[in-house]
């Protein structure tokens, strides 16, 4: 077992290197969880006996996943607790909206699930068995990818980027009423910025800003057009910022921009700035949209990132649910195989 995750944590490596935003690198994580997690409490795992001999393997085997369970279950009862403790803070500063509270809800589910799925067996009719082993056998499953996803999502942000970029996009949200740029889209700005002056002083190489975000219900002017002012109220030049202001989500501010892009140069080298915990999933769309780029984090408050996070691993889930149908399928085979 031991060989088994030395193997693929090279593989890992090789592959996270090619191109870290990659979906094989969370499954490649996943199951390297998985094999940690069965070695660490491989004592847990021993054939049980009992004083007339082993126990029936359906039991072993309930126990085998109960185990496991548990050992993945203190990383992320810890990660609910810190992000519903997060939520408390985001609540008392920006309001009772639903989204700022859903830490706390995906901690009572978690909870509430764990309680359910681990009901003693031998108390339950054994009609239910199959149904029982098939999301005991999916949350396992959850747990790894969740895990695998926040490892990845951290490790893509200590990505350095080179100084060589011709273009930088910089991805748009909401706006004030009045036109003005909010914290969270002003750090963006201010971190391409940043990285374009970093690379005329290093690298002595200008870049053009591609500021992507169309005009929502709500707002007065389109995002493109607002980060637009700001960057040319901050030293840019009219000629330096080539707005884009149709886009109504992540994935068409990539692709639109690239339709910028593309028409004042090929081969292009672009860099992407977004907020740390949009990172990952930026990175995939830009896969999905053809648009090679390296990714930019900028920083935002502490209270605010892990249930902004979170929703970004269920959009991730979302983008992803073949994989997760196909491994829900071999779920229901081998539950259905365990109950024969």
């Amino acid at each position: 077992m031991v060989g088994g995750i030395i193997i693929l944590l090279l593989c890992l490596s090789r592959s996270f290197s090619k191109n870290p935003f990659a979906y094989r690198n969370i499954a490649m994580t996943s199951v390297v969880i998985l094999l940690a997690a069965l070695l660490i409490g491989s004592m847990h795992y021993a054939v049980m006996e009992t004083a007339e001999g082993r126990v029936p393997f359906l039991n072993e085997f309930c126990a085998f996943l109960w185990n496991f369970s548990r050992d993945l279950f203190i990383p992320l009862c810890f990660m609910a607790l810190f992000v519903a403790l997060s939520n408390v803070a985001l609540l008392s500063r920006e309001g009772f909206r639903l989204h700022n509270f859903l830490g706390i809800i995906f901690m009572g589910a978690y909870l509430t699930v764990i309680n359910v799925l681990w009901f003693p067996l031998n108390t339950l009719p054994a009609v239910v068995t199959p149904a029982l082993f098939f999301m005991r056998l999916l949350l396992c499953y959850f747990e790894c990818t969740i895990l695998a996803m926040c490892i990845i999502g951290y490790a893509v942000l200590f990505i350095k980027p080179e100084y060589d970029k011709d273009f930088v996009v910089i991805l748009g949200c909401s706006i004030s009423k009045k036109g003005k740029l909010r914290p969270l889209l002003k750090a963006r700005v201010d971190r391409a910025i940043r990285f374009v002056w970093e690379q005329e002083w290093k690298a002595e190489k200008s870049a053009l800003y591609v500021p992507s975000g169309g005009k929502g219900s709500d707002e007065i002017m389109s995002e493109g057009s607002a980060m637009e002012m700001y960057l040319l109220g901050h030293g840019a030049e009219p000629f330096e910022v080539l707005p884009e202001k149709e886009s109504r989500n992540t994935r068409e501010n990539l692709l639109f921009s690239k339709k910028i892009i593309d028409a004042q140069k090929e081969d292009a080298r672009v860099a992407v700035v977004t907020t740390n915990y949009h990172v990952l999933r930026s990175g995939m769309l830009c896969m999905k949209t053809g648009l090679d780029a390296t990714l930019i984090g900028s920083s935002t408050k502490w209270y605010f990132w892990p249930n902004a996070f979170f929703r970004e691993i269920v959009a991730i889930l979302f983008m992803h649910t073949r994989v997760h149908l196909f491994v829900a399928l071999l779920c229901a085979l081998v539950s259905a195989m365990l109950s024969f």
